[in-house]
């Protein structure tokens, strides 16, 4: 069945038009101000051509909003996308423009797969915590995903830190549900909420029970799909499937509920051995012959042919070499913990400062630097256990490694060859 929302086929070439001509005439008015010559703005056109057909195999989504070409892309022609596009082809040097943002360690679930898990400390104070997302927008950010722990939990504080920040910054809550109240919804919308991702680690009540452990979180989180989807806000499940769930069809079963959900968005992660897994090896997704199938699906599901389903973003097809590669570091996104560490990503448990010790944008330009160039691994996988011996080495309880022992790391890692499509755009040199 086909669903206006997704844009498929012919339709979505002709929005990829559309788009085109929108930003080539939005920086035309612009050349005065950036001081551009028409060589620099033919170059940027080139570059902001060449970036978005990056997203071309993905299904785009109308939303009320405007067009998701990308999930971690920001609406077209929202002032967030324009932000975002800034950020990545006109600021020197390119800046972040996503982020992952940890307000709180609130949560009442237990689930076993928690890159948090071995984090320790408190809730960072309130002040410092909108200071940092107002210093994160300013250096580029134009998508916040913010999650906690559960940020339902500390309901105010959420609010407070998503009223700092303005139109540039499309608003994520990654949520599992618990928490929500009908009266919430209203309040949320008016702080600017765009979005939310709702974990759903298995379509089978028990199992999903069993991951979380709690009992009644997947009727939380289904109940919460279904209350966001009626107030408006764009929808997407998050899920992790182990190599063997993925050999016994679970991404059917998951794609098929998340439609039937109404949602917009399914995210496909891979497992990660962070947090609770760090050091892991087993069900990590290494087995060549899952990441074929799970890249072919990806082309799949964004298909003319399943236009009825919602838009499938696959972490190992977006961070394959020929894509995007290891976005982590700030090159794409980063991550901050509850209590002010900033990191890589969430997935990688390391650290390059803490915002109550040191400014933002001090800790930026020192995580930038390790990360100058786009590579291709995915460092969350391959230094999995360099992570885990420096913390039994330095006897340590707790995550992320601080910046002395990130040092220790950086030093000697290796992550891989260069990002191709950033080579092409030329923006990292």
């Amino acid at each position: 069945m086909k669903d206006s929302r997704f844009i498929t086929g012919p339709a979505k070439a002709w929005t990829y038009v559309r788009i085109a001509a929108g930003v080539a005439l939005r920086y035309a008015r612009r050349m005065g101000e950036l001081r551009w010559s028409p060589k620099d703005y033919i170059l940027f056109l080139s570059r902001a051509l060449r970036l978005l057909l990056v997203f071309r195999h993905n299904k785009a989504v109308r939303t009320r909003s405007g067009i998701k070409l990308h999930l971690y892309l920001p609406a077209y022609p929202s002032p967030a996308f324009f932000h975002a596009l800034d950020a990545k082809l006109v600021r020197r040097p390119p800046g972040p423009t996503t982020v992952v943002f940890s307000m709180t360690k609130a949560c009442r679930y237990r689930c076993e797969h928690c890159y948090q898990r071995t984090d320790r400390g408190a809730d960072m104070d309130a002040e410092l915590m909108a200071a940092s997302a107002v210093a994160m927008r300013d250096a580029g950010v134009a998508m916040f995903d913010i999650e906690g722990g559960e940020p339902l939990l500390r309901f105010d504080r959420l609010i407070a830190l998503m009223r700092a920040l303005d139109e540039r910054s499309e608003i994520w809550v990654n949520t599992t549900g618990d928490g929500l109240e009908e009266n919430m919804l209203r309040e949320l919308e008016d702080a600017g909420l765009y979005g939310v991702m709702i974990s759903v680690h298995s379509t089978s009540r028990e199992k999903h029970d069993r991951m979380t452990g709690v009992a009644g979180s997947f009727g939380s989180a289904v109940r919460a799909l279904r209350m966001f989807k009626k107030h408006g806000f764009v929808t997407a499940v998050n899920s992790v499937l182990s190599e063997q769930e993925v050999r016994d069809g679970r991404l059917t079963d998951l794609m098929d509920f998340a439609g039937d959900q109404g949602c917009d968005f399914v995210q496909l992660i891979h497992p990660k051995p962070a947090g609770r897994w760090l050091g892991r090896r087993e069900e990590m997704q290494t087995d060549p012959a899952v990441l074929r199938h799970l890249r072919a699906q990806h082309l799949r599901y964004n298909s003319r042919a399943f236009q009825g389903h919602p838009s499938l973003a696959a972490q190992v097809f977006e961070e394959s070499p020929d894509v995007l590669g290891c976005t982590a570091g700030g090159v794409d996104r980063f991550y901050m913990n509850a209590h002010g560490e900033v990191q890589p990503c969430e997935f990688l448990n390391v650290s390059f400062g803490n915002v109550a010790e040191e400014p933002f944008e001090t800790i930026l330009a020192r995580m930038r630097d390790a990360f100058r160039e786009p590579c291709c691994d995915w460092l969350c996988c391959t230094q999995g256990a360099a992570i885990a011996a420096i913390a039994r080495r330095n006897s340590l309880s707790d995550m992320p490694l601080r910046w002395p022992q990130t040092q220790e790391l950086i030093a000697g890692w290796d992550r891989g060859g260069r990002t191709p499509v950033y080579d092409k755009l030329g923006i990292y040199r």
